[in-house]
């Protein structure tokens, strides 16, 4: 396949290179002029610097386009309204582009935040309610762009991503401080950790993101993460045995507001019946992670 990635010097983004690669399609990358993460791309993708407000000036023939771009993903920006809404016309800009050039398929970059806080198993079909910005952008980019997709005739795919992790993830993830507080003994400071969640690796999320690309049936949302989930404290303890079995965390040294704290417990049967499976376990995870 000819590939488009939108936000591909980004974390998911840079990994989903190298695994289209690695399984023989060719990629093209869109990235910001002069973006210093360019580094991060492997050789052998070809490269177009273009702004995103500037998408629709793209040229070349492609099959699958993956947009992964997004401003205001981190920090304070995740609750900007304007930088929020402005992702919403771009998701629509890039579906269209992408049935200007040859694309069969738009695959999204959703998110759970889309869903909120849902204590107990969820599925595709559950109710979304997101409360901060981010995750209503990124559901109005469903619903609006799932139309603009109905109009343009292309295939529309809206992978609702978990907590990710892995080698080149970005700072300030909880696994980046815990691992960064670990290796230098360094007492990590945490909420009780009393809450369901679901790690999965980077390459494991890559290889599903390709499977959704490849297999030629597949539209609407899918929940992408391992679906192996555990008490948070279980994993902030395997990652410390892992690491350094005698660092010190203090559980409960940050607070905890019930009504803004996740609850990772996702349904991913509709990913796993592609054929899609898990291949690193969380303490092979950390493992790799510390390289």
């Amino acid at each position: 396949m000819n590939v488009l990635i939108t936000g591909a010097t980004g974390f998911i983004g840079a990994a989903l290179c190298c695994e289209m690669l690695n399984s023989g399609h060719n990629v093209t990358a869109v990235t910001r002029p002069n973006s210093p993460k360019r580094d991060k791309l492997p050789s052998g993708v070809s490269v177009v610097e273009l702004e995103l407000d500037k998408i629709t000036e793209l040229t070349g023939s492609y099959d699958v386009c993956y947009h992964l771009a997004w401003n205001g993903s981190s920090g304070n920006a995740r609750n900007d309204f304007d930088i929020q809404m402005s992702n919403i016309k771009y998701t629509a800009d890039v579906i269209r582009t992408a049935k200007r050039l040859g694309c069969q398929k738009f695959i999204g970059a959703g998110s759970q935040a889309e869903y909120g806080v849902v204590n107990g198993v969820c599925d595709e079909n559950m109710a979304p309610n997101p409360f901060m910005m981010y995750g209503a952008a990124k559901l109005a980019s469903f619903h609006m762009g799932r139309i603009v997709a109905l109009q343009e005739e292309i295939s529309f795919v809206w992978p609702r991503i978990y907590s990710v992790y892995g080698v080149g993830e970005n700072e300030g993830t909880l696994i980046s401080y815990l691992v960064d507080c670990l290796k230098n003994n360094i007492k990590a400071e945490l909420s009780p950790c009393e809450n369901m969640w679901d790690f999965m690796y980077i390459t494991d999320c890559t290889k599903a993101l390709r499977i959704l690309g490849e297999v030629k049936k597949t539209d609407g949302i899918y929940n992408v993460s391992a679906g192996k989930p555990r008490l948070l404290k279980e994993f902030v303890n395997e990652a410390r045995a892992v690491i350094n079995p005698n660092a010190e965390i203090e559980f409960g040294a940050k607070t905890a507001d019930p009504k803004r704290t996740f609850w990772l417990e996702p349904n991913v049967e509709k990913l796993f019946k592609l054929g899609f499976e898990c291949e690193v376990e969380f303490k092979e995870g950390i493992r790799r992670k510390m390289g």
